[in-house]
């Protein structure tokens, strides 16, 4: 019913636009654009002067535009060329047919109507539910990608820690595997761990999409949580951008990157970043009597983390060919990488380790091939294939019992700190990505996608006095493949329906635990499922836009809830995909009040009835704690989000946004058949009320011309919630992680209009307590400084 209901309100939307347009009268004026090389031009501005009508050149420089009749002038504008002006006269029903060839030239952006669209504005206004971070803005800062996403309403990162831990993402209470990771949409599942979202510095982005529902076909996703697509830099020029970092806890950040693009097409990139970090902050945490091996938990100390050091190194490196007959873009990369991680307690705070610790290395060669009007106009492809070679070693060899202060003791024998061993594995990973767009009209287009992946594991003991478990010696293997087309319909920009179907494939072989808990056997899992959905969006006005959408969507268990980490993740290879029912609303307002104020608010409402839900808990073996998932049945999220922001010419900018999540469980009996006690329940360990504010002061031509000093503030808050059932134990000792409020401050100096950067950050200014997964516990009071050179010439 609720599907029908939210169809039925798209097609009134769109019926209600098309009855606006002038009552049937209009007339339409259509044509191509081209440069002053009579080659076709892509975003060009075409509008009516003194009016709100207008659009913008596809990728064959065509344009198709209703207007009313009467005497009027046409204005085509592209950024870099001379404006172009037209008088008409249609009259009503006429078709008039124009080409229009632009002149070089400057002119002044100030006496402009109407601006070429960047591609931040474009994704904005597509019909998903979709953020788009300029990522340029940030480049200044010591932000890794993941934290430059948590001013979006919706985005939480909980994190385990500091620098190096382990992060989950969180998205309209969805976290962890519920939503998924694109780079330059090439799928970064098995990337290493030396390449995630926590390490790479927001400097390798141009632009962050934060796709908060339906996720187009075209990443072959999934997901039903979201998606996050980070998209770098593929613009032809020469550049430099090198930074380097230093702060608390002994922290170092560096990053240079540098390419070229010579006239005959050949191009060269070459990144390299590395992050080191002690993580020597301080805790407050119950510390254990070695002696008697008793916790006064009554007893809390103030602590400094001993054994938390971290450091990743990675090189990535690029070339091939660009702008040739046969292909727009031919490029050949491979990416290495090597970390190494201490670790300092387990999955809860009260399990503290003094010498166990993790290394991996990653090797990663990818192809990518692009082609617009491929064999025929209007028919655009892109492959993408990569191979990834991950080894991971773990070590527990240790044969002392540490405490929070340090002390460690004998333990008599070869037991490890959590489970004694010295292993490797070794993961193999390859992805292949083709993604074909045909647009059959200016209007219309058909789009196919398939996403293969594979994954295999292979493990093996390094140490002669090490042993590998009976799980060790068992297969652990999983492909799938993710199978889409879609049909796009768009009436003059002023508004677009997208209908899409999705083919879902699964085979994995892994050890699963027998019925008694007493053994593994060896699960040989198939699954396959048919996915559809629609999205549509429609500017009632200029400046509203509203969306709606929906999904059938499955999300497959990925290889680390099938296999783990082979040391503190247990594996599930028994887990079931997920299916759930996806409905999105967003409705959102960018108006300019005049030449210097302008205002932004967007509020959105989410529901998620999902079945077979896939959910992250703790459990204890031999008294020790491990992670793993679980299937939850049936689970219903609502939500709601908001954000308001307000500018001031290029002076103020200022904005709050505010999340509120009910995720509860839906499942009326146990497997017993018995009668849930948790039924409507809220699941725990997830925030469910979080907001953040934040403004920011921008000084131009700052004691010298070319010169500019940012000042920024943001405020960050997270709402208690319970680590457990909120209805299991009593009031008075059940656990939760308490409501915190957290300030940061930063400052940016821009010397030569960026070629020259100096930024200072205070993060957590207060010193508050801030907790994460199970009352993990974050860095205090930290500060940072950054300089930065960035130099480029654009072909």
């Amino acid at each position: 019913m609720l599907k029908k209901i939210l169809i039925s309100v798209i097609s009134l939307l769109l019926g209600l636009q098309a009855f606006t347009m002038g009552g049937g009268k209009s007339a339409v004026i259509r044509g191509t654009v081209k440069n002053e090389k009579g080659e076709p031009v892509e975003y060009a501005a075409i509008y009516i002067k003194n009016t709100q009508s207008g659009t913008q050149s596809d990728a064959e420089g065509k344009f198709f535009l209703h207007v009313l009749p009467g005497t009027q002038t046409l204005c085509v504008q592209l950024l870099g060329h001379a404006l172009y002006e037209k008088q008409v006269e249609p009259k009503p029903h006429e078709r008039i047919d124009l080409k229009i060839q632009l002149e070089d030239g400057r002119h002044n952006l100030g006496e402009v109507v109407v601006e070429a669209k960047s591609p931040v504005q474009r994704v904005k206004e597509s019909a998903y539910n979709v953020v788009a971070i300029d990522a340029k803005a940030l480049q200044n800062t010591t932000l890794d990608l993941a934290h430059a996403m948590e001013k979006v309403s919706g985005v939480k990162i909980r994190e385990s820690g500091g620098l190096g831990s382990n992060v989950q993402f969180s998205l309209n209470g969805f976290t962890g595997r519920h939503v998924k990771f694109f780079m330059d949409g090439v799928p970064m599942e098995g990337f290493g761990a030396s390449f995630q979202i926590n390490n790479i510095p927001v400097n390798l982005a141009e632009r962050i999409e934060i796709y908060k529902g339906v996720v187009p076909i075209g990443f072959g996703s999934d997901a039903i949580g979201g998606a996050v697509n980070i998209v770098t830099n593929q613009k032809q020029r020469t550049f430099v951008d090198a930074s380097y970092s230093y702060g608390s806890f002994n922290t170092h950040r560096t990053s240079v990157s540098a390419g070229h693009t010579a006239k005959n097409g050949l191009m060269f990139e070459l990144t390299a970043y590395q992050n080191y970090s002690d993580n020597t902050f301080h805790i407050d945490n119950a510390v254990k009597d070695l002696d008697n091996g008793q916790i006064d938990v009554n007893k809390i100390e103030r602590i400094k983390r001993f054994h938390d050091t971290y450091h990743n190194e990675t090189v990535i490196l690029k070339a091939g060919l660009v702008n040739k007959k046969f292909a727009d873009r031919l490029i050949f990369s491979v990416n290495l990488g090597q970390s190494y991680k201490e670790l300092q307690n387990g999955v809860r705070q009260d399990v503290v380790y003094g010498q166990k610790h993790s290394r991996s290395r990653t090797l990663m060669p990818s192809v990518q091939y692009a082609k617009r009007n491929l064999f025929t106009k209007g028919l655009d492809l892109t492959l993408t294939a990569n191979l990834n070679k991950n080894t991971s070693r773990n070590v527990d060899t240790a044969r002392y019992e540490y405490s929070w202060r340090g002390e460690s003791r004998y333990n008599g024998g070869k037991l490890g700190e959590q489970n004694y061993q010295d292993s490797e594995y070794a993961n193999q990973n390859w992805n292949t990505t083709a993604n074909a767009v045909y647009r059959i009209s200016a209007r219309q287009s058909l789009m196919l996608n398939n996403v293969l992946t594979s994954f295999d594991r292979n493990t093996r003991a390094t140490a002669s006095d090490a042993s590998l478990a009976a799980t060790d010696t068992m297969p652990k293997v999983s492909q799938k493949n993710v199978a889409g087309v879609s049909y796009k319909y768009s009436y003059d920009n002023k508004w677009n329906v997208s209908v899409f179907g999705k083919r879902y494939l699964q085979r994995s072989k892994g050890p699963k635990a027998t019925d008694d808990g007493r053994g593994y056997l060896l699960a040989d899992e198939s699954f396959t499922a048919t996915g559809y959905g629609i999205a549509g969006t429609v500017f009632l006005l200029e400046d509203i836009q509203v969306k709606l959408s929906y999904e059938k969507a499955y999300r497959l268990p990925t290889d680390s809830e099938l296999f783990g980490d082979e040391d503190l993740e247990h594996g599930s290879a028994g887990l079931t995909a997920e299916n759930s029912d996806n409905y999105n609303l967003n409705l959102s307002l960018s108006k300019a009040i005049s030449r210097k104020h302008f205002i932004y608010a967007d509020a959105g409402f989410i529901l998620r009835n999902t079945k077979d839900y896939i959910r992250r808990v703790t459990e204890a073996v031999s008294n020790k704690y491990f992670a793993t998932h679980i299937n939850h049945g049936y689970v219903r999220n609502t939500g709601v989000n908001g954000e308001l922001r307000y500018s001031y010419a290029n002076l103020v900018s200022t904005g709050v946004n505010v999340t509120y999540q009910n995720i509860r469980d839906n499942e009326k009996l146990t497997m017993s058949s018995a009668a849930s006690t948790t039924y409507k329940v809220r699941i725990p360990n997830i925030p469910y009320f979080f907001a953040n504010g934040d403004v920011e002061l921008s000084l131009q031509n700052f004691l010298w011309e070319k010169n500019h000093l940012n000042i920024g503030y943001t405020a960050s808050y997270v709402r208690e919630f319970s680590l457990y059932f909120e209805n299991h134990g009593r009031a008075n000792t059940k656990k939760a992680v308490p409501s915190q409020l957290s300030h940061d401050l930063s400052a940016t100096y821009l010397i030569a209009d960026g070629r020259y950067n100096v930024a200072l950050e205070c993060r957590n200014l207060t010193d508050a307590k801030l907790y994460d997964n199970f009352s993990l516990q974050k860095p205090g009071r930290a500060f940072y400084i950054k300089i930065r050179y960035f130099f480029i010439r654009s072909k």
